[in-house]
């Protein structure tokens, strides 16, 4: 059931970020375009800028579910394969409360920015705010998940993903 329900969460979020990208596409060439024919879409900057701000974020997650952010962990694969559960387990775990600590204030942020419009298209700032809390929640919940496949003693990065962990390669 939850395994079911990641799946759909990581389809709608890929297809979410997908669109994402496509619309910043079209809006940025639009706003140009416009701009070279003397018609400007005054509101294209910042539209591209609040979707930017929520493939960041999106695409922050989707690189943590590959395990596709920088690490360097030499020190690690040195270690016997129980130090390095513990080690591992003691990051994602210090990650993981920053996240928390990082969906809390962006919610807070959201309240505050959603008192001011952005200036172009009259839309609440907290529009794009909320990428903050809901991206940095996206990433909890695929750390919790990587936690929980490390601990049972299964790879932190699904087979099938493309993304190969350095101890594999050491």
């Amino acid at each position: 059931m939850v395994s079911r329900f990641l799946k759909l969460l990581r389809r709608v979020e890929k297809t979410v970020a997908i669109i994402v990208l496509a619309v910043i596409v079209v809006v940025v060439f639009a706003g140009t375009i416009g701009r070279y024919s003397g018609h400007p879409v005054i509101w294209s900057d910042e539209v591209a800028q609040a979707l930017f701000v929520w493939l960041s974020l999106l695409a922050g997650d989707l690189t943590l579910q590959r395990a596709g952010h920088f690490s360097v962990d030499l020190f690690a694969a040195l270690l016997p394969a129980r130090a390095r559960l513990v080690l591992d387990v003691l990051i994602l775990l210090l990650v993981g409360a920053l996240l928390a600590a990082l969906v809390v204030y962006g919610w807070f942020f959201v309240e505050i920015s959603s008192l001011r419009p952005l200036p172009m298209t009259g839309v609440s700032s907290g529009l794009a705010a909320a990428a903050l809390p809901v991206g940095f929640a996206l990433m909890l919940v695929t750390l919790a998940e990587q936690l929980l496949r490390r601990l049972s003693g299964r790879p932190v990065v699904p087979p099938g993903t493309g993304a190969v962990e350095t101890r594999d390669v050491l």
